[in-house]
């Protein structure tokens, strides 16, 4: 079988490339993390994976994100974590959200539960 043509076979989990924010206001990664994993769950709800993080001085907020199938259909789960180096990461709130759009210059996972939009691209918006 050619590597372009799909199986019935699961499909690995694609990771994207992450990006952070910080200290202050470097920026890494920019925005092909977030745009890589639109495009996963816009392609036929490709499993994928994608993080986005925020650095302070001795802090680390962190938004991970994964394209998963639940219930015949496409979710986005979101799981948030804290961390003061140098102790472990403190888990923060879990989403799921049901859909990705772009919004302006960002993308956005929205229809989320529990409620809110949360940005691929900035921390802190929801």
């Amino acid at each position: 079988m050619r590597a372009w043509q799909r199986s019935d076979a699961v499909l690995a989990l694609h990771h994207c490339p992450p990006a952070s924010i910080g200290p202050g206001s470097l920026h890494r990664g920019g925005t092909a993390g977030a745009a890589c994993f639109l495009a996963a769950f816009q392609d036929g709800c490709r499993p994928a994976d994608y993080t986005l993080s925020s650095f302070g001085v001795d802090t680390v907020h962190s938004l991970v994100f994964r394209v998963d199938r639940r219930n015949a259909r496409c979710t986005v789960a979101v799981r948030e974590s804290f961390r003061v180096v140098p102790q472990q990461p403190r888990p923060g709130t879990s989403h799921s959200c049901l859909r990705i759009r772009r919004a302006g210059s960002d993308i956005v996972a929205d229809r989320c539960t529990p409620p809110g939009t949360i940005s691929l691209t900035k921390l802190g918006s929801s």
